[in-house]
């Protein structure tokens, strides 16, 4: 009996390998089995290019091509249907007589949504659904989120003392290590966009990039409804994209896009998120302040959580959130304990 799971769980550690690049597509990835030997390996790698299986059929070695219609691929998500940015992933496993395919999990987009698999099966193809089904669909949440309610993935992220104090009254202060300071720059290499406050912008100033390692900044959302910001600030006059998030018009660089926003509507941050997805931003951290973060947390608008446990003995200034969910992993960064928490 063919242990499934073994070859899937490989095909999640392709799909990881996926970034921001993806944009828009979930991370899959695919492995192509003959009888106990891998012979190709795949991952979606970047957006409007070659999808999972795609990049896996063309892996197999010349020598080895001959084996392709004996073998199984494996597929995290269910191979798309329809016509793209690429052809439909479905057509190119029937092209190359794959008999046995073994998939993860269905695609939520309605343009798929289980059709692959009725063809597949109804050629006489060999389908087995459900294999790590968890962890595939943990692969995919954000897209899943994407499909079915078109707003963006939202992070949010924070160090807190020992106290549980993430912030001094009227000076920035550093909680954190500088290993936790590396995995947070990790973080935001993989993201669209990252959204702070007014006054995390003017007490802090930061820069919200990922200078310490090698990987793309994110687009910065700066909150500022009454447009007091001074343009010196580094989110305002360092040249990098930023959306500025206002109630009025203001004269401020090219590099900066003004987004004239409502804050009184009713639920004004769901609507500023349903906006930020049409610009095709699909994940955002949330830096701060504690003010931001706990008007996300009370509305239920965030999906995941970053929490830098730190031994900072900070113990008065400004309280951080207390969040409700479930504990997904744990990373220790020197002395500091990284909880990552999921809302659902």
């Amino acid at each position: 009996m063919v242990d499934h799971s073994k070859y899937m769980k490989r095909a999640i550690e392709l799909a990881q390998l996926g970034t921001k690049e993806v944009k828009g597509n979930p991370k899959v990835g695919s492995v192509l089995v003959h009888e106990s030997r891998i012979i190709g390996e795949g991952y979606h790698m970047k957006y409007g290019e070659g999808h999972a299986e795609v990049n896996c059929i063309q892996s197999v070695k010349k020598e080895d091509q001959f084996l392709i219609p004996d073998s199984r691929i494996y597929v995290t998500l269910e191979p798309c249907h329809h016509v793209g940015k690429t052809p439909p992933c479905v057509d190119l496993i029937i092209k190359n007589n794959i008999k046995e395919i073994i998939i993860g999990t269905v695609d939520p987009n309605p343009k798929v949504a289980g059709q692959s698999i009725a063809k597949l099966k109804s050629i006489g193809a060999t389908v087995v659904e459900n294999i790590c089904n968890e962890e595939c669909l943990e692969l995919i949440r954000p897209f899943v989120k994407s499909m079915t309610q078109k707003l963006p993935w939202v992070k949010l992220k924070f160090a807190k003392s020992i106290h549980n104090y993430m912030a001094a009254e009227s000076e920035p202060i550093w909680l954190s290590s500088s290993q936790s300071k590396l995995f947070v720059h990790n973080q935001r290499s993989d993201i669209d966009a990252i959204m702070i406050g007014t006054n995390t912008a003017q007490i802090d100033n930061p820069s919200l990039t990922t200078r310490l390692i090698k990987g793309d900044n994110p687009i910065r959302i700066v909150l500022d409804r009454q447009g007091i910001l001074p343009t010196d600030l580094k989110v305002l006059s360092d040249g990098l994209p930023t959306i500025y998030v206002t109630n009025q018009t203001r004269a401020l660089p090219d590099s900066v896009k003004i987004l004239i926003h409502d804050f009184d509507q009713e639920n004004h941050l769901e609507a500023l998120l349903s906006e930020l997805y049409s610009l095709k931003i699909y994940s955002i951290i949330v830096e701060g302040g504690a003010t931001l973060l706990k008007s996300f947390s009370k509305m239920n608008l965030w999906d995941e959580a970053t929490i830098i446990n730190t031994q900072h003995k900070l113990d008065s200034g400004t309280k951080a959130p207390n969040l409700n969910g479930r504990l997904t992993s744990r990373i220790q960064c020197d002395a500091d304990v990284i909880n990552i928490i999921s809302r659902v």
